[in-house]
């Protein structure tokens, strides 16, 4: 065998290990989220194992209501997923646009961010809700946000993702809110949370 057939046969090689490296790693990152199908909530989503769940009250504009929450905070970033049931008597003639502006606002003024993008979307070609995304601090760290927020008939679902930018990729980040799927109510869930007594 000839040096340059030793040489070609050589980089084949190594980018076959760096082919197979590169498969193990994306297999590994798919493997580490699994369906999370949340049936009194009527959602299913992509969640790191091993959720938290929060229950709390909450002021909403039609008054105190319940909130329920789930999520996977890490060191590198928070994903989560949210829903609050509205009084029918409020939602009755009130436009979702000005629902979606002041929970997006909110979570502005939590990373005390500035907005880059904000654009309405809908879930299942159906129901109403806004997308956008900020980038601010948090503990002198920069920051990101991404979330989708809908209204299906009375209930209001966030779907957030925010974190250490640069930290995890735009990939990652849309496959966690596209897997975002409503269920019907009372399917057996895949991963159950067990919920804590609720916050007086």
């Amino acid at each position: 065998m000839s040096a340059a057939t030793r040489t070609i046969s050589r980089k084949h090689v190594g980018l076959s290990l760096l082919a197979v490296c590169v498969l193990v790693l994306a297999a590994c990152s798919r493997s580490e989220w699994q369906t999370l199908e949340v049936s009194e909530g009527g959602f299913s989503v992509l969640m790191r194992p091993q959720p938290n769940f929060l229950r709390m009250p909450v002021e909403t504009p039609a008054g105190r209501a319940m909130a329920h929450l789930y999520s996977s905070d890490r060191p590198d970033a928070y994903f989560a997923v949210g829903y609050t049931d509205y009084p029918l008597a409020a939602m009755v003639g009130t436009p979702p646009d000005a629902l979606f502006a002041g929970i997006r606002d909110t979570w502005i003024r939590r990373i005390e961010g500035r907005l880059l993008i904000s654009s309405p979307v809908r879930l299942n070609r159906q129901y109403p809700g806004l997308e956008f995304t900020a980038e601010g601090r948090v503990k002198e760290i920069d920051t990101f946000l991404h979330a989708r927020v809908y209204l299906v008939d009375q209930r209001l679902y966030q779907v957030v993702a925010m974190g250490r930018k640069g930290e995890i990729s735009q990939g990652v980040i849309n496959r966690f809110l596209d897997s975002f799927k409503i269920i019907a109510t009372g399917e057996t869930p895949m991963l159950e949370v067990v919920p804590p007594p609720a916050v007086k």
